[in-house]
């Protein structure tokens, strides 16, 4: 099968297009033969070995978590999928990715059924950003209908979904981004917008109950003085900032928490509900095809984008 493969960390040009064997599942897996998958942070943070403690010496290796693609065989044991259907969801992209590549193996536990409304490049451009925003709101900070939230990078990979799910469960959304996505950040359900190339939210005055940096580029002290007493600050940044700001945050009063979400057929049913609902939509900046994959990566990396990078898998 055809693969981006890498056999070295570095840069995007590091990746090449080779042919490798394909896999086959063991007990409790599924083989997907994949359509779609999309870039995510901690793709690119596996290429430059920055993840090498969890990601290894050992090459070559097939990155990208998000999957989006069609059963083509379940291992032994595996219940309530068949070939045919068509799935999607996320690996553990540190440890195992795999999903630039024409066909994937993976524990049927991390896949559930593909929204019917999207296709597979809408569809691959879901799993793993919007069941981040989703827990972290959810399961992390206690969202609430009536609660005031603000995301940071409001159109970006993370925010964009951030924003939609935290409208649909009942919140007063102000999203934070760059001047020219003021638009697309209130169509996709801010009630106010703060352009950070022309104020600093942190002197806006306001407080939240919620402050989810999606954009993982203000810390705790940052942000701390504009949560109200029992507000909660999430990033998806797991880093010595975030660390520190949870255990000084303790359990009481305003609060630092992190975000590593995991993929489940609960969060991702979900979504599958809203986006077949149409309360929940990718946004994508562009699809490039597998051959492409360097193209992909320079432009998600590029910081200027909207949405989602989609890579088609399928030949």
């Amino acid at each position: 099968m055809r693969a981006a493969v890498i056999r070295k960390y570095g840069g995007p040009d590091v990746f090449r297009i080779e042919e490798i064997r394909e896999p086959s599942p063991r007990a409790g897996e599924l083989k997907i033969r994949m359509q779609a998958t999309s870039i995510n942070p901690i793709d690119y943070k596996v290429r430059k070995g920055y993840l090498i403690f969890l990601s290894g010496l050992r090459f070559p290796k097939v990155l990208s978590s998000d999957f989006a693609g069609i059963v083509e065989q379940c291992g032994e044991g595996v219940e309530g999928f068949a070939p045919g259907d068509e799935v999607y969801g996320f690996t553990n992209g540190a440890s195992q990715g795999g999903a630039l590549a024409e066909t994937l193996c993976c524990k049927a536990s991390v896949a559930s059924k593909k929204p019917s409304s999207l296709h597979f490049e809408e569809a691959a451009a879901v799993p793993l950003a919007a069941s981040t925003a989703y827990q972290a709101l959810t399961r992390i900070a206690g969202l609430q209908p009536g609660m005031r939230v603000l995301v940071t990078g409001a159109t970006g990979g993370v925010g964009h979904y951030g924003v939609q799910l935290a409208a649909i469960l009942g919140a007063h959304v102000t999203g934070v981004c760059r001047s020219s996505g003021e638009a697309t950040a209130k169509a996709l359900g801010c009630d106010e917008v703060i352009a950070y190339d022309r104020e600093d939210f942190r002197k806006s005055g306001q407080t939240f109950d919620v402050i989810f940096d999606a954009a993982g580029k203000y810390g705790f002290k940052d942000c701390r003085a504009l949560l109200t007493e029992q507000g909660t600050y999430v990033t998806t940044v797991p880093g010595p900032s975030a660390m520190l700001g949870r255990v000084l945050s303790g359990s009481k009063g305003r609060k630092a928490r992190f975000i590593l979400a995991n993929s489940n057929d609960t969060d991702l049913g979900l979504m599958r509900q809203w986006c077949d609902e149409g309360q929940l939509k990718p946004l994508i900046e562009a699809v490039f095809p597998l051959s492409e994959t360097r193209q992909a990566y320079e432009l998600a990396e590029s910081g200027r984008i909207r949405g989602k990078v989609v890579i088609q898998t399928r030949i």
